[in-house]
């Protein structure tokens, strides 16, 4: 790719956008060195990591690189041996330890994006060595005192030193002779020593050192006798303060330059994954998709737009644009690999040429492009534009000659797959010769294997077109009321210029533009009478088009809304039926109750008869009271029609009485299970949860399993109303072992309400909890979908249930 190409192609536009968004300073070197990739494979990896950086967005949210520091400078000097670098220098390099960690681990952490996890995970974690900068540097850019126990030392005798020393002048500011000696009241420095500002006219009368006078002559600065030697202390103090000092200051250099080679990888690390969120971020800025790459010399494009014409993309670059653009969709390749484009002037066939061209270099660099799903392009290895006007005066080019002078350029590099562009090809000169020249340069790349889109006015190439195999023709349409261009391409068809319609419209005088019909051939005004007939046949057909589109649609939302009324009619049906099954279960229930009841109370009477001695005459009244009832409830509950209670088992007599063996109690009817036998006389059952003994004689083991009593034991409770359904639930602080059987009971509760979308909030963390609630809502049946929440319903940290009707 040359540089005439990306400059008529204003891909550098589209790199100054990523570089609006990128943040820290190696994503920018490597924005700035972005080229496109010319291998197929390589080409659909830049592409996914794309997709994986869009995705990286919507689960943690955009990354602060703008934050970090450029490490570049420090890690330079730190390469060098005894090199020696500033404590803010160091500070940097920490704080762009830290915050790189911060951000590697998180996108290491993240399931969604395999291949931005595994190129994070290749930083080391250098966060031991921003450990040891820190403890030893002070936020301020000063050496801490417990960098080394030398300067603690150090710094304790200096401080002790220097209090001595206050104490020795502040002796001198309490004397009687203060004021008349003194110039001011105050300790200052001089030569980093401490001193007193003595009145001129008293020099001598306050025995010390002369460090100076002041500017205006008026002052000494004089150090005290008495200070001299405190101050000599102070000063080797110092001294030794600054030697050890810089011995730190080379030691955490040595540090950094032990891990050189980590943290320089790790800047290339950070600085690549904040290139991929810039790209992601303006390929949601474009409500861009992912094209398909294809191994063959095909390209189609559905609904793409130029990027520079998106309004927010063009406010980003200073350019005023209130409109959105008019999709345009085309295809070339396969059989047909060479389009002519042809319509009116400032119809949108240059717009489209760069559209196709700067879609194509944004793809092979990674980017998503502006154009609906399906999309597809293929991998050219050059891409060539003659797009515009190169004309120079001083390199002696006319508009032609500097069309032919980058036409001549092209032909010059045979590299193949290559995707040509021509606008206005053959124009700037004699329109025959020009017409014969354009069709030969397009033959001429057509023979040579290239993908060719040009545009044209010449009805030569318009003719070439239509009649050449392997060269399809399009053109874009106009308004035949009014003239104005739609910016809607058509293919199959070659358009008209309308260069005299647009000079009416643009105001020329109608005097000329009726002269100039006047001046046209016949063989000229036959063909345009021609091509306007067939516009005006194309556009009847398009509203014919339109007009059965709309029946067709009429017809299709008519049959959808029947079927929707018999959804809803057999919906309906199916509640009615549930709540009449919901009435009948209800009721075996209430009745299966009360025959609970009367055998507890049966057994609970002749247990209490039979304890009691004088009461065993009554035991026999007693019993067959309670027989009687059981058995009326029994029959009550059997010759319900609604309630379509089975049979009983039939009997098994064969069958011995044992211990696990299912029998009839023959004088209450009920089935239970033998738990144990107490001797020959008694065995012990387990009915209804009560444990009783009876006579084994009046037991018979019975076939098959079902359940004692006769009847269903489930329990079906009402549906539980919408209000009384939360439509959320946090599980954020609870274990997958917690969190699990609480989504399921209110998947339940939802399907059983008139909820039909819940939403989980399981939080981001380690994914763990997440991917288990994903595993339950898989094949559950109460689900019909699910997804992961959008940025204003919780992002990656909260997923959105959609129950079954």
């Amino acid at each position: 790719m040359n540089a005439h190409t990306f400059r008529a192609l204003e891909f550098d536009r589209i790199r100054d956008l990523l570089l609006q968004r990128v943040g820290s300073a190696a994503g920018r070197v490597r924005l700035e060195g972005l080229e496109p990739l010319t291998e197929p494979g390589a080409v659909r990896e830049a592409l996914a990591r794309t997709t994986e950086g869009r995705q990286l967005l919507e689960e943690v949210g955009r990354q602060p690189y703008h934050d970090l520091p450029d490490p570049a400078t420090a890690l330079a000097g730190a390469r060098v041996g005894g090199a020696q670098l500033e404590p803010r220098e160091l500070l940097d390099l920490a704080s762009f330890i830290q915050g790189g960690v911060e951000i590697v681990h998180r996108v290491s952490g993240s399931d969604e994006t395999p291949r931005l996890a595994r190129l994070a995970s290749e930083a080391n974690d250098t966060s031991d060595l921003a450990g040891v900068l820190r403890r030893a540097l002070l936020p301020t850019g000063e050496v801490a005192d417990d960098a080394s126990p030398r300067l603690a030392e150090t710094r304790r005798t200096l401080a002790r030193l220097r209090v001595q020393l206050t104490s020795v002048m502040e002796g001198y500011l309490r004397s009687r002779d203060t004021e008349r000696l003194l110039q001011d009241q105050v300790i200052t420095t001089r030569n980093d020593r401490y001193v007193l500002l003595l009145k001129a006219d008293h020099k001598g009368q306050l025995p010390g050192i002369i460090h100076g006078a002041s500017g205006t002559g008026a002052s000494l600065f004089v150090e005290p006798l008495p200070a001299v030697e405190l101050n000599n202390d102070i000063v080797s103090l110092q001294d030794e303060e600054r030697r050890e000092v810089a011995r730190i200051l080379r030691d955490l250099t040595a540090r950094v330059g032990d891990r050189v080679e980590e943290l320089g990888r790790m800047a290339a690390i950070l600085g690549e994954l904040d290139a991929v969120q810039a790209m992601a971020l303006l390929a949601g800025d474009m409500d861009a998709h992912v094209p398909e790459i294809v191994d063959d010399l095909s390209l189609e494009l559905l609904d793409s737009r130029h990027p520079l014409l998106l309004p927010l993309l063009a406010e980003r670059l200073g350019i005023a644009r209130d409109s959105e653009p008019v999709p345009v969709s085309l295809r070339a390749g396969g059989g047909e690999p060479v389009l002519v484009i042809s319509g009116p002037n400032t119809g949108g066939k240059t717009v489209a040429l760069k559209t196709v061209g700067l879609l194509a270099l944004m793809a092979q660099c990674g980017l998503h492009v502006p154009a609906a799903p399906g999309s597809r392009l293929p991998v050219f290895r050059r891409v060539w534009a003659d797009i515009g006007d190169d004309q120079s005066i001083a390199e002696n080019l006319s508009t032609f000659s500097a069309h032919l002078a980058a036409i001549v350029e092209m032909t010059r590099d045979p590299d193949r797959p290559a995707l040509v562009l021509l606008d206005e090809v053959g124009a700037g000169t004699d329109p025959t010769e020009g017409g014969a020249l354009g069709v030969a340069i397009v033959e001429h790349f057509r023979q040579r294997g290239a993908m060719v889109l040009a545009t044209t006015h010449h009805g030569l190439m318009k003719a070439y077109a239509q009649s050449t195999p392997g060269v399809a023709c399009a053109s874009f349409g106009y308004d035949p009321q009014t003239w104005e261009p739609t910016f809607r391409l058509t293919l199959g068809t070659p358009g008209r210029s309308l260069a005299l319609e647009m000079a009416e419209r643009l105001g020329l005088p109608a005097g000329v533009v009726a002269d100039a019909r006047a001046r046209r051939d016949d063989k000229e005004q036959q063909a345009e009478d021609l091509l306007t007939r067939l516009e005006k046949d194309r556009v009847e057909l398009e509203k014919e088009a339109a007009r059965i589109a709309l029946l067709r649609s009429d017809a299709e939302s008519a049959r959808e809304r029947a079927q929707a009324a018999e959804r809803e009619i057999a919906a309906k049906k199916r509640r009615a039926v549930e709540t009449f099954a919901r009435e009948l279960k209800r009721r075996g229930e209430e009745q299966e109750r009360r025959a609970t009841e009367a055998i507890r109370a049966a057994v609970d009477k002749l247990e209490a008869a039979e304890a009691t001695r004088a009461a065993a005459k009554h035991a026999p009244r007693l019993r067959t009271e309670a027989i009687r009832k059981v058995r009326a409830s029994r029959a009550e509950i059997l010759k319900d029609p609604e309630l379509e209670i089975p049979a009983e088992e039939p009997e098994a007599p064969g069958v011995p009485v044992q211990v696990g063996t299912r029998v009839r109690w023959t004088s209450l009817g009920i089935t239970g299970e033998v738990l144990a036998l107490h001797g020959d006389d008694e065995a012990e059952l387990a009915v209804s949860g009560k444990r009783v003994r009876v006579p084994r004689e009046e037991l018979v083991a019975v076939a098959g399993a079902r359940p004692s009593g006769g009847g269903t034991s489930v329990v079906v409770a009402d549906a539980p109303s919408k209000a009384a359904v939360p439509g959320e639930i946090n599980l954020i602080g609870l274990t997958v072992e917690e969190a699990l059987p609480r989504v399921d009971k209110l998947l339940d509760d939802a399907s059983l309400s008139e909820r039909r979308e819940i939403r989980v909030i399981h939080g981001f963390g380690a994914g763990r909890l997440r991917k288990a609630v994903a595993g339950l809502l898989d094949g559950h049946p109460h689900v019909a979908n699910w997804r992961r929440g959008h940025p204003n319903e919780g992002g990656g940290g909260a997923t959105i249930v959609e129950i079954k009707d």
